[in-house]
C-alpha cells in the first residue's frame, strides 16, 4: 500500500493508475478527505452499483420486514411432494 500526500506530489492520472496496478493507492490532501485507489473486480462493482441503487436497497429493506414463514409441510404441499 502506498499513501501520497497531493500537496507533496504532482501525478498524472496515468501515472496514478501505473501505481495503483502494483499496490492499493491512498490519497490525501491537506488532512482532508481521503481516497483509496485499488483494482476492483466484477463482483466488487456489482457490490458497489447494487449499494448505490435506491430502488434495489429500497427493495431489500422491504423484504427484510416481512415475517410470513411457512412451515415444512406447506412446502411439501406446494411441491407436490
Amino acid at each position: 500500500m502506498k499513501t501520497i500526500e497531493l500537496t507533496d506530489y504532482y501525478l498524472t492520472l496515468e501515472e496514478l493508475l501505473r501505481i495503483a496496478d502494483k499496490q492499493t493507492v491512498i490519497l490525501h490532501k491537506s488532512g482532508k478527505k481521503g481516497f483509496v485507489i485499488a483494482p476492483i473486480d466484477e463482483f466488487d462493482l456489482e457490490v458497489e452499483l447494487l449499494q448505490n441503487n435506491k430502488e434495489f436497497m429500497a427493495y431489500l429493506d422491504d423484504i427484510s420486514k416481512e415475517k410470513a414463514t411457512i412451515t415444512l409441510e406447506e412446502v411439501e404441499k406446494r411441491l407436490g411432494l
